[in-house]
């Protein structure tokens, strides 16, 4: 995944420390799971792992060359890690494929397809988009790879006789049966769908939780669109409602209209569409309660305050614990003289000077202006709250507190 901040990094530590610019997140949130290139615990080798980087990267080239991008793959079978991204370097559309993650035993064939098409999805899978930069955001880039590039590349293949060999949930052949007309669109269906939920128990036995399936879907709403990596559960759903979708792989994706080639409610669609736990139609009504806005954190015991000296080690008070679920916090510091571009919002801002994470619903931070900030200003300070997986919010981030830093 694209190489932006999640909440996952610092979070638990025995102390907090101060991260700058730490964009470098992928397809999981960051962990320390390494399979080494001798331990083949999937059904993958490598001629696997390259043959099926072979489909997706031939038919995708083109398309990137015509947005004036060149795309290169980098087969990293070798590498221990368990996880994928992709950059833009220039006109260089990067996708970094990680032979760690085809070992894992939770890996299919097909759910190594799906990654390396989430990876394509940052680069072409339309809105909604992270800050409205290049990559499509975590939630679209899942629906993408199931909705148009697994679709794709499982085109050909006999897929009727694929899905005879697999163990297909009841509740995908039904759903997948009465969307699609012709055998060959519904086996593609259910093979995609069994796909997603083995990426989606990958990303389960990471974080924790509660065991996902197709008959438990998450029922949450969020009250905007997040960008950032869904829950497990969530992510199984959209890959589920990406499979499912009856629209057309043919009929590409917008990058300005989120309703263009997908299901929508716009569009007359109900089954299909991307999932409320990440995603919020531009057309919902019902702005957030303020009840969802964490307690402004206080600086010296201020909303507000002045510093003028550059070595003190100044004390920022959070208190979170009025939030059942949370478990941690997250807190960050804009550039001097910036406000956050997403007041009360549940995503990190993209521009935001440094950040720090800390376990606990009630605590202290401690910021020496010589150490963390910039130069002289005034710096917005905000925290949200996190769930017990360090990953996820359970609120939207609170009112900033000020702190002018001038001097003597």
């Amino acid at each position: 995944m694209k190489r932006l901040l999640v909440f996952l990094v610092l979070l638990f530590a025995s102390e907090s420390a101060w991260c700058y610019n730490c964009f470098n997140e992928g397809f999981l949130p960051r962990n320390d799971l390494k399979i080494p290139a001798d331990q083949l615990l999937s059904e993958i080798d490598e001629p696997k792992f390259n043959e099926i980087i072979d489909k997706i990267e031939n038919h995708y080239r083109p398309i990137v060359s015509n947005s004036g991008g060149r795309l290169i793959i980098q087969r990293l079978w070798r590498d221990e890690t368990v996880n994928a991204s992709a950059e833009r370097i220039g006109q260089e559309w990067r996708i970094n494929m990680y032979g760690g993650l085809a070992r894992h035993p939770l890996i299919t064939s097909d759910a190594f397809a799906l990654v390396t098409c989430h990876e394509m999805g940052h680069h072409v899978g339309g809105v909604p988009k992270y800050r409205n930069l290049w990559p499509s955001n975590e939630g679209q880039s899942d629906y993408f790879a199931n909705l148009k590039c697994l679709r794709r590349i499982f085109e050909n293949d006999n897929n009727e006789e694929i899905v005879k060999n697999m163990a297909i949930d009841a509740k995908v052949i039904t759903h997948c049966n009465q969307n699609f007309n012709d055998i060959n669109s519904a086996a593609i269906c259910m093979r995609s769908a069994m796909a997603g939920l083995s990426t989606a128990r990958l990303s389960q036995s990471l974080s924790g939780g509660a065991q996902v399936d197709f008959n438990t879907p998450d029922t949450s709403a969020v009250a905007q669109t997040f960008d950032d990596h869904p829950a497990p559960q969530c992510r199984l759903d959209t890959y589920f409602n990406g499979s499912k979708c009856p629209v057309h792989f043919s009929e590409n994706l917008s990058g300005t209209d989120p309703n263009v080639g997908t299901c929508s409610n716009e569009n007359g669609l109900t089954d299909g569409v991307r999932p409320l736990c990440w995603y919020r139609p531009s057309n919902s009504s019902n702005p957030p309660s303020a009840d969802d806005i964490a307690e402004t954190p206080t600086i010296a015991g201020y909303a507000n305050a002045v510093v003028t000296n550059p070595y003190v080690s100044i004390p920022i008070d959070y208190n979170v614990s009025n939030f059942r679920l949370a478990r941690g916090v997250y807190l960050e510091v804009s550039r001097p003289n910036q406000l956050f571009l997403e007041p009360n919002g549940y995503n990190p801002d993209s521009f935001r000077l440094v950040w720090a994470t800390q376990a606990g619903t009630v605590g202290r931070f401690f910021l020496t202006p010589v150490q963390s900030l910039s130069g002289y200003g005034v710096y917005s300070i905000r925290v949200i709250p996190l769930d017990y997986s360090g990953r996820y919010p359970v609120a939207r981030f609170s009112h900033s507190a000020f702190l002018d830093f001038r001097p003597f």
